[in-house]
């Protein structure tokens, strides 16, 4: 997946990579003439002693000739080595730094002392490859941070608030209708409102053919990078089921945890990815992470289980599937819906949890993000013993701030859960729950009932002073450096 970046363009990259390529050649040249010349000199040095010495001096001197070569075979060695150091430095592609390494270093092998010297040069190439890779690792987080820089600094205040805001299309027109083509309608709007992301639902499946191009219409129209995401966690809920276009039911988690294992989850998150990489999607919010604790949740219905060692394992797999097929996955829900039946639309979810209980349930979130996941889903649970009252996850600091950000230390983008449901909309306004959620922490407003009054509501408190314009920044800057990355990849 490539998206539109705002910092240097790829033919500066190109120039500066050819620049320093150009600058290593000479360098490894130049250190091996010096080597070469190195080396004859000795040479002749010693064969004109030779002949002009008498015979009494001969053996001697053979002797102090084989000394003296093997001094200079050693600083040939090193001086080589020191070159390739420097050239591994300049280099700009891990796979050149690799082919620099399998080059002869000719170091002597006769003598114990020359030996060590082999076995010391082999280790300082490996410390030499690891700082080539550290360098290449600092140029491309470089290039990419000059990237998202430029690109939001470049936006509105209006601009920046849109892209807080992954919503459906109908959300985005207002509308009730589900939207199963897109036109100019939907380009105006993203237009005047350059949302972040959009999420599909089955409803807006009218056929294979139609996805594909509403997808392709929706990058088309926007100005903007965008997320195009659905959830789809397998089996037969799958919106590609659901809505007909297609036959292949990919395994579900359950069916997976109860007999495919850490295999059978990557080969799903493959499947998973293939499909939607064929229609353009680059988002999946998936796996479903939760740790069952009660008969009948949520997360016995879809989740692994009720063992969250297993739960990590095969909520890795998974991601590690999704993103080789070049999908950003979205691991949900923390925290979990293991001891509630509903997920937010009879009313508010309650949970008993304490923040110890919950310490127990983090692995299966902590080794998707480890795996890849670029998204982390905060749900609609409310947990008294841990705020103080029955305020939902998705709006609290205590959860978002104190837990994800400070104590696991996680810098990638949280999103909501779905904002149109009941448990949101019934007890907060549209613009209290949008301002509620990028103050706890949150990056992105996922599907919320309302976007005009949720859009303008975050205006307002930016107007307002409640939340600064450097709050928004650090959202988007977490935003777009997942947008941007892929251009920089190979840098």
């Amino acid at each position: 997946m490539e998206f539109e970046s705002g910092g240097l363009s790829r033919e500066e990259i190109r120039k500066k990579r050819r620049q320093k390529e150009r600058k290593r050649a000479l360098l490894v040249l130049g250190s091996i003439a010096a080597a070469v010349c190195l080396v004859l000199g000795i040479g002749i040095a010693v064969l004109v002693h030779t002949i002009s010495s008498n015979h009494a001096q001969k053996q001697e001197a053979a002797k102090q000739a084989m000394l003296e070569q093997q001094a200079a075979e050693k600083e040939t060695a090193a001086a080589l080595a020191e070159a390739k150091r420097q050239e591994e430095l300049e280099a700009q592609e891990a796979e050149e730094a690799e082919t620099a390494e399998a080059e002869p270093t000719n170091a002597p092998e006769e003598t114990d002392a020359s030996s060590d010297e082999v076995t010391d040069t082999d280790t300082t190439d490996e410390t030499a490859s690891d700082q080539t890779d550290a360098a290449n690792q600092e140029d491309a987080e470089a290039v990419l941070e000059e990237m998202v820089a430029s690109q939001i600094e470049g936006m509105s205040i209006e601009q920046k608030v849109a892209a807080l805001f992954f919503v459906t299309p109908e959300q985005l027109l207002g509308i009730e209708t589900p939207v199963t083509e897109v036109g100019s309608s939907i380009s105006e709007k993203l237009n005047q409102y350059p949302v972040g992301g959009i999420v599909l639902k089955a409803d807006n499946i009218a056929s294979a053919e139609g996805l594909s191009e509403m997808v392709s219409n929706l990058q088309v129209f926007t100005q903007n990078s965008l997320f195009i995401g659905i959830s789809d966690e397998g089996g037969e809920d799958s919106p590609f089921i659901t809505s007909g276009i297609s036959e292949n039911v990919i395994a579900s988690q359950e069916e997976i945890a109860e007999s495919l294992g850490n295999t059978g989850a990557y080969s799903a998150g493959i499947s998973l990815g293939s499909e939607l990489k064929q229609f353009g999607f680059n988002v999946d919010f998936a796996p479903l992470a939760d740790v069952s604790l009660k008969e009948g949740s949520i997360a016995e219905e879809r989740g692994f289980g009720k063992d969250a060692a297993t739960n990590a394992e095969l909520a890795r797999n998974v991601v590690k599937g999704l993103t080789d097929q070049s999908i950003f996955a979205g691991v949900k829900y923390f925290p979990g819906y293991g001891d509630a039946t509903q997920e937010g639309n009879g009313g508010q979810i309650i949970s008993q949890r304490t923040r110890d209980d919950l310490k127990a349930e983090y692995a299966p979130y902590q080794e998707a993000i480890d795996a890849g996941a670029e998204f982390l889903m905060i749900s609609h649970v409310s947990l008294p013993k841990i705020r103080g009252d029955k305020r939902p996850a998705s709006l609290s600091p205590e959860i978002i701030t104190d837990i994800v950000r400070e104590e696991w230390g996680y810098d990638g983008i949280v999103i909501t859960d779905y904002m149109d449901k009941s448990c949101i909309y019934q007890k907060y306004t549209y613009a209290e729950a949008a301002v509620g959620a990028i103050e706890a922490g949150a990056d992105m407003i996922l599907s919320t009932k309302n976007f005009a009054k949720s859009y303008n509501g975050i205006l307002d408190a930016v107007k307002k002073g409640q939340l600064t314009e450097e709050r928004i920044d650090q959202s988007l800057t977490r935003i777009y450096k997942v947008k941007f990355a892929s251009k920089v990849a190979g840098y």
